[in-house]
């Protein structure tokens, strides 16, 4: 059974990237250009993982990290950015996320860290 996978991030070439290199392993890939189009696009699929940039207009990832796991809080989701996280930031990804990657990132250390949340190691 293929697992679905949500990408958001603001830029549009990243949510390619990912979202090609992640169809080449059988996900099932939607992307969202910032947290309102991807609380939408929950509204719509069961996602088994939410991959989310950090800084975006309209509702940031952090913001959008916390409203995941009040509604839903069995998906897991990763975060990342290109900008060294501040203490706050630090102590809201303690609490809740389940990954972190920090721009740039390679593709593997992605798939590494997919594998590791689905364990298919």
């Amino acid at each position: 059974m293929s697992k679905n996978i949500l990408v958001v991030d603001d830029e549009e070439n990243i949510r390619e990237i990912i979202s090609e290199f992640l169809q080449s392993f059988n996900y099932y890939v939607v992307e969202a250009a910032n947290g309102e189009e991807a609380l939408t696009a929950c509204t719509k699929t069961d996602f088994n993982l939410i991959i989310t940039d950090i800084r975006m207009p309209k509702m940031n990832g952090l913001k959008l990290l916390k409203t995941i796991k009040t509604l839903r809080p069995d998906i897991p989701v990763i975060l990342m950015t290109g900008y060294e996280p501040s203490k706050s930031q630090e102590e809201s990804l303690d609490i809740k996320a389940d990954g972190y990657l920090l721009k740039p990132f390679s593709l593997n250390s992605l798939r590494q860290s997919i594998l590791k949340i689905f364990k298919i190691l």
